[in-house]
């Protein structure tokens, strides 16, 4: 079963027209955001870090830390996306061993996103 079949029927979702901004950096975290349709952008400072699209997850690791973001979440196009807060998230992880495995690989991607963000900072500084 595709995970995102989990959302066809989701309680509370969200919209956003392009440009808009989903969350900001340093703002409190409450709910994590799966992408049903649209791109959303990632960035740190301003500068982009990724690109998540249909199925990505948004904001999950502020909401499991209980954190400020740490990133800023632009929607590129028109996004719809399913909202869920802390207990929701972790009872879809109970729920779903796909959305776990792609929630452990979104945090897998973000760790590596922030590793070529410094490595690119350390390189532009080192020339």
């Amino acid at each position: 079963m595709d995970y995102l079949e989990l959302f066809a029927d989701w309680p509370d979702t969200a919209s956003f027209d392009a440009c808009a901004v989903i969350f900001s950096e340093q703002e409190p975290a409450d709910y994590v955001f799966v992408i049903l349709s649209g791109e959303v952008e990632l960035s740190f400072h301003g500068e982009k870090l990724e690109v998540e699209k249909r199925g990505g997850i948004i904001g999950e690791m502020a909401v499991i830390e209980t954190a400020s973001r740490s990133v800023t979440a632009t929607a590129l196009t028109p996004v719809i996306a399913a909202r869920l807060d802390l207990q929701q998230f972790r009872s879809m992880i109970d729920k779903s061993s796909e959305f776990s495995l792609h929630a452990m690989a979104t945090l897998a991607n973000r760790l590596r996103s922030a590793d070529d963000f410094i490595r690119r900072k350390l390189q532009n500084s080192a020339d």
